[in-house]
């Protein structure tokens, strides 16, 4: 009895221990419109937001997309500050899993900071959404602005387009966010406590009229069931993959195609699973000469809780050339649907071309 309270009292000291030096989540960015530049996640009073250059977020809704997960979300702006070229938006779809880092956890004052260190490391994403850390040198600092110089040779220590909104850490600790790169060595950063400072308010005492958690989701047509697009892969042109929810139809669903999976994900309810019958997809195969239907889709559901996902396949089936496919999934419940493009019927052209996507 001794030996087994005296075992169990040292695991929980080892455990304790365990804990004690486990090292805290790694800050977490997303690939913004695949290409254009990068978003810190973050959460806030159970939601879950973005903070970004303004200019990155150019339209008012995107697509943010973890590859080496797999996975995507949307994010939307709803809080501007154009002249200093920062944007919060609210996140949706499956990368609110990895929104760790609490906006009350960053530091409202970087003075004796940034007065005591002069390195630093940028850290971002590569294209395969492998996270990468570039030394740098801070040599200027201001009450908004810190400016750094890389100094090692990963990725040849050169700063590339689509950097934008990377960030810059010193000691663990986010110090700025990535505007612009004054040239390929040398980077200017937003300073964190700046960006508190700014939107703080309007984040601590009341989110906006504008933001989207508070419109409903699109109601569909009789007998079609309404829902959000919450995610996809890449950009697209149009009105982007917002375009496809009910009611929006205004123009097609538009993504260039590079021989790599399309992926669209809908949010059905935000908060329990309801009925799905059937998944329906339109696409008009002559609607424009660089343009192909899907063929090979994939379609994956989700029926767990907020929090809890429980992805499960439906397998995947090839959409009929001329671009009219009804899908019977034989009765289920699904909270989200996952759609993957696996491939087009018209190798040759360039994009791929959505017309319609309804649910019941």
């Amino acid at each position: 009895m001794f030996l087994a309270s005296s075992l169990m009292r040292k695991l929980m000291i080892f455990s304790t221990a365990l804990m004690a030096s486990a090292p805290a989540l790694a800050t977490q960015l997303a690939l913004v419109d695949r290409d254009v530049g990068h978003a810190m996640l973050f959460q806030h009073r159970g939601n879950c937001f973005a903070v970004l250059p303004s200019h990155v977020a150019a339209n008012d809704r995107f697509s943010l997309e973890l590859p080496l997960q797999r996975v995507v979300g949307s994010g939307t702006a709803f809080l501007r500050d154009t002249a200093n070229d920062i944007a919060i938006a609210y996140v949706e779809g499956g990368v609110t899993a990895y929104c760790h880092d609490q906006w009350d956890s960053f530091d409202r004052d970087l003075r004796s900071l940034l007065e005591t260190r002069t390195r630093g490391e940028i850290v971002r994403l590569s294209p395969e959404g492998i996270q990468d850390r570039a030394d740098a040198q801070i040599f200027a600092v201001t009450p908004e602005m810190v400016i750094v110089r890389t100094t090692d040779n990963l990725a040849d220590g050169q700063i590339y387009q689509g950097n934008s909104g990377s960030v810059l850490e010193v000691d663990g600790r986010v110090v700025g966010i990535a505007q612009a790169a004054i040239s390929g060595r040398e980077a200017r950063f937003f300073r964190m406590d700046e960006i508190l400072r700014r939107v703080g308010p309007q984040l601590g005492g009341g989110l906006s009229a504008r933001h989207p958690d508070d419109l409903p989701p699109p109601d569909g047509a009789d007998g079609e069931q309404g829902f959000r697009v919450t995610g996809w892969t890449g950009a697209a042109g149009g009105t982007g993959a917002a375009s496809l929810e009910p009611g929006l139809l205004s123009q097609a669903f538009v993504s260039p195609w590079s021989n790599e999976p399309v992926q669209i994900e809908i949010t059905l309810d935000p908060a329990s699973p309801v009925p799905l019958a059937a998944i329906n997809l339109l696409s008009d195969p002559g609607a424009a000469p660089d343009q192909s239907p899907p063929k090979t889709v994939l379609f994956e559901v989700d029926a767990g809780a907020p929090g809890r996902p429980f992805w499960r396949s439906l397998g995947q089936r090839d959409m009929p050339p001329n671009g009219v496919f009804a899908y019977q999934t034989g009765g289920i419940f699904a909270r989200r649907v996952r759609i993957t493009i696996q491939s087009m019927w018209f190798a040759d052209r360039n994009a791929l071309r959505i017309d319609g996507l309804t649910v019941e």
